[in-house]
């Protein structure tokens, strides 16, 4: 094998990859280049979306975070207001108490009057009773000096009895 026969392999075999060449790009060329573009094109598009996504969850992310701050804010004022109301509830409870004792104190004091005063009507219907007893005793006997003394000292230990 000579020069010129090396030479020739070599001219068809170029000549053999330009005219596969040629045909792959006027027949494959355009559809692989497509393929490749439209592949390039689907992930970019994929990752647009990925990155929407990965927007959305942040704002969503943030629209919840809110969400739980007002929640706790909320929950904050409800638990004051049921503590003010709880608050207030003690209070009126608290009044009304003192209110029914001070009746109470008022109604036991009235009624210790009205005992009191009882007794001395008693008290004083008993001397009185006794005192008739007695000028009834001293009408009945003759009395003399030392017979007077002795119905007093006797009226006067009956007394000390009551």
């Amino acid at each position: 094998m000579g020069n010129k026969e090396i030479l020739s392999e070599i001219i068809v075999q170029v000549l053999g990859f330009g005219l596969v060449f040629l045909i792959l790009k006027y027949f494959a060329w355009g559809k692989l280049l497509g393929a490749i573009e439209a592949r390039r094109k689907k992930i970019e598009d994929e990752f647009l979306a990925i990155e929407r996504q990965k927007e959305s969850l942040e704002g969503l992310e943030k629209d919840y975070r809110k969400k739980l701050e007002n929640i706790d804010r909320e929950a904050r004022l409800k638990i004051q207001e049921a503590s003010n109301a709880g608050l207030a509830l003690s209070r009126d409870i608290q009044e009304k108490a003192r209110l029914d004792s001070q009746k109470l104190i008022e109604r036991a004091q009235g009624e210790i009057e009205r005992d009191l005063a009882q007794a001395r009507l008693k008290f004083r219907d008993e001397v009185v009773e006794l005192s008739g007893l007695m000028t009834e005793k001293i009408i009945r006997q003759k009395l003399n000096e030392a017979e007077h003394k002795k119905l007093v000292e006797q009226f006067i230990k009956e007394m000390e009895k009551v």
